[in-house]
C-alpha cells in the first residue's frame, strides 16, 4: 500500500501542479476563457489512464499461469524503464519544468485554438497518469489488489489537496526537497522492482541455478510473505531468501542511481525546457 500511496502522490502532484501551472499562465495572459479547455484535456487525460489501467491489469488477469508471469516480468522491465527515465529526467529538467511549461502555454494561446490547449493538458497529465498506471502495475500482485487501489486513491487524494492548497497560496510545499526525497524513495523502489523482476525470471529458467539458489535465509527473523515482510517486499524489495542474481542486481542499480541522482550538479545550467518526460 505505501508503494502504491508514494507512486500516486508523486505522479499525481506532478500532475495537478502542471494543471495550476497552465491555469494560473492562462489567467495571467488573460486568457481564462481557455481555462476550460484545458480542464477537458485533463478530463480525458484520466479517462484514458482509468481505461489502460483496466485494460492491463484484466488482460494480465486473463492469462495463464506462465504467460501472466512472462507478462509480469515484461512488463516490470518496462516500468524500471520508464520509471529510471524519469528519475534521471526530472533531476537533469526539473528546475526548467515551470518555464518549459509556460512557454508551450503561451504558443498554444498564439494558435488560437482552444483545441490546442486541450491537447496541452491532455498530453501533459496523460504522461504522468500513464506512467503510475505502469508503476502501480509493477508493484502490484493479485493477492494486494485491494491495498494497492486503496494505496493510489490516498495517494492522488493528497495530491489534489496538496496542488488546491499550493494553487490558492494557503501552502508554501517545498518542491525542491520534496521531489529530492521522493526520487530516492523511487530509486530505492525501482530496484525492489528490479530484484522482484529477475527472481520471476529465474523461477521462468532465465538463468543457471547456480545464480538463483538462495544465499541467505532471513525468514526466521522476518519473512517476505506477510505483515511487515510483505510491506517492504512491495515498496524496497525486500526477499527474505534472495538470490544472487537478485543481490547483484539490487546493488548494482542501487548504487549506480543514487550516484547519478545525488551527484554534484555544477555545470548544469537550469533553464526553460521545450519537451517533457
Amino acid at each position: 500500500m505505501f508503494s502504491a500511496l508514494l507512486i500516486s502522490l508523486r505522479e499525481g502532484l506532478e500532475a495537478v501542479l502542471i494543471l495550476a501551472i497552465v491555469i494560473s499562465f492562462l489567467r495571467r495572459l488573460g486568457e481564462g476563457r481557455l481555462v476550460r479547455y484545458a480542464w477537458g484535456g485533463t478530463a480525458g487525460a484520466l479517462a484514458l489512464s482509468l481505461i489502460a489501467g483496466a485494460a492491463l491489469f484484466t488482460f494480465a488477469g486473463e492469462l495463464g499461469e506462465e504467460a501472466a508471469e512472462m507478462f509480469e516480468v515484461g512488463g516490470n522491465l518496462l516500468a524500471l524503464a520508464v520509471l529510471t527515465y524519469v528519475i534521471i529526467w526530472m533531476r537533469n529538467h526539473g528546475a526548467g519544468l515551470k518555464g518549459g511549461l509556460e512557454l508551450r502555454t503561451q504558443r498554444a494561446v498564439q494558435s488560437a485554438t482552444p483545441l490546442a490547449i486541450s491537447l496541452l493538458a491532455f498530453a501533459a497529465v496523460g504522461r504522468e497518469g500513464l506512467e503510475t498506471v505502469l508503476f502501480l502495475f509493477a508493484g502490484a500482485s493479485s493477492s494486494q489488489a485491494a491495498s494497492t487501489v486503496a494505496g493510489a486513491a490516498a495517494g492522488f487524494t493528497l495530491a489534489a489537496l496538496a496542488g488546491i492548497a499550493i494553487y490558492r497560496g494557503s501552502a508554501r510545499l517545498n518542491l525542491r526537497l520534496f521531489f529530492n526525497v521522493t526520487g530516492v524513495l523511487l530509486i530505492l523502489f525501482g530496484a525492489g522492482i528490479l530484484s522482484h523482476t529477475l527472481q520471476e525470471a529465474g523461477e521462468l529458467g532465465f538463468f543457471p541455478a547456480i545464480l538463483t539458489e538462495p544465499l541467505w535465509d532471513t525468514s526466521w527473523l522476518l519473512g517476505h510473505g506477510d505483515g511487515l515482510g510483505a510491506i517492504l517486499g512491495a515498496t524496497f524489495g525486500y526477499y527474505a531468501t534472495p538470490s544472487l542474481i537478485q543481490v547483484t542486481g539490487y546493488w548494482t542499480y542501487l548504487t549506480l542511481m543514487l550516484w547519478l541522482y545525488l551527484k554534484p550538479s555544477a555545470g548544469r545550467v537550469s533553464r526553460p525546457v521545450n519537451q517533457e518526460a
